[in-house]
């Protein structure tokens, strides 16, 4: 990281391409690096336009450095500026290193912690860092934690893509014809990213947080006497009622949340809601048998994690003690909803 002084030309630079950035300045905080306001009492003004955003197949290593591959669509000279501030602020800075300790640590893990992660459907080493060409899959993982989906594409978006996360901040605003994040801050300026759980968040983006939802884990089970299957993850549209289908006479049922700190009526209801058109089902009933292996399996990584030292280890125990948490958050139901089907009122 540079001087004040290279940041200051650094951001006139960029503002001479047709971004803003006002009233920021990067430094180590609570989360490691990020933004934080130059003076509390007046607004910051983030704003990368559409024509500067990056798609992330674009983007490539030369000589070991984050650059754009085809820079002729974009402004003369922000190829050159975009590989400055990867290097000096963001993939140079603590990017490239703080995910390849991250990969190598989750990597390193006893077998049997690795067998849990990918029953669980949460990682796979053979899939995800396999080692056969290290510098692209290191370079995909850092771009996954940097990208966000404009328009049906993955960018890049410069200076705001160096602000931390926070499930209780505002999300990016991207009404108008770029990305924006703007207003008042006492501290350090953050975004909620997206709505994940913990531990999505820690898989997905290598850091922990105390996220306010829980949502499954991969589990085969056997309700009544139907084999059942559920897919893990977050679903597009967290807040709406989980998709179940059938796949050779087996229910196949999609992302469903188990776990609201805001809303603990919600995560059963939207499973009741899910369950109304398929008859056969005791939908409490599976709920709460979900739920259980949920549970037992969150127990099941503690245990083996147990008289683990390594920081990934500690990470893992501390995201398991939080997605338990979340998980606990669950109870009764919105009979308003379950009698109208209207899901648009709930908030996240």
């Amino acid at each position: 990281m540079g001087s004040a002084v290279d940041w200051h030309a650094f951001l006139d630079e960029f503002r001479g391409f047709g971004g803003k950035a006002d009233n920021v300045m990067q430094r180590k905080g609570a989360l490691g690096m990020g933004l934080f306001p130059i003076d509390p009492s007046k607004p910051i003004d983030l704003f990368v336009p559409d024509a500067l955003l990056v798609p992330i197949e674009n983007i490539s290593l030369q000589d070991g450095a984050l650059a754009i591959e085809d820079d002729s669509a974009f402004p003369t000279g922000y190829g050159n500026w975009f590989r400055r501030y990867q290097a000096n602020y963001s993939w140079g800075a603590e990017g490239r290193d703080n995910t390849l300790a991250f990969e190598e640590g989750l990597k390193a893990l006893p077998e049997a912690i690795l067998t849990l992660l990918k029953r669980y459907g949460l990682y796979n080493a053979e899939l995800r860092f396999p080692g056969k060409d290290p510098d692209q899959e290191l370079l995909q993982r850092f771009l996954r934690t940097r990208c966000i989906n404009r328009n049906g594409r993955s960018v890049i978006m410069p200076m705001i893509d160096l602000l931390n996360h926070s499930p209780s901040a505002k999300p990016y605003d991207m009404s108008g014809d770029g990305i924006a994040v703007a207003g008042m801050h006492d501290g350090e300026v953050q975004v909620r990213y997206n709505i994940f759980d913990p531990l999505r968040r820690l898989i997905g983006y290598g850091f922990n947080c105390v996220e306010p939802m829980a949502f499954s884990l991969r589990c085969q089970i056997q309700h009544q006497d139907q084999e059942v299957l559920v897919r893990p993850g977050v679903p597009d549209r967290p807040l709406q009622p989980c998709k179940i289908s059938f796949e050779d006479e087996r229910m196949v049922i999609q992302q469903p949340l188990l776990g609201s700190i805001r809303s603990p009526k919600v995560p059963r209801t939207l499973f009741l809601q899910a369950c109304q058109a398929h008859k056969g089902i005791n939908a409490n009933e599976l709920f709460d048998q979900i739920h259980q292996y949920n549970t037992i399996g969150l127990v099941n990584l503690l245990r083996a994690l147990e008289d683990l030292e390594e920081p990934i280890a500690k990470q893992l125990r501390n995201v398991c003690l939080d997605q338990l948490a979340a998980l606990s958050h669950h109870f009764g139901q919105r009979d308003d909803l379950l009698n109208s089907s209207e899901t648009s009122r709930i908030s996240t």
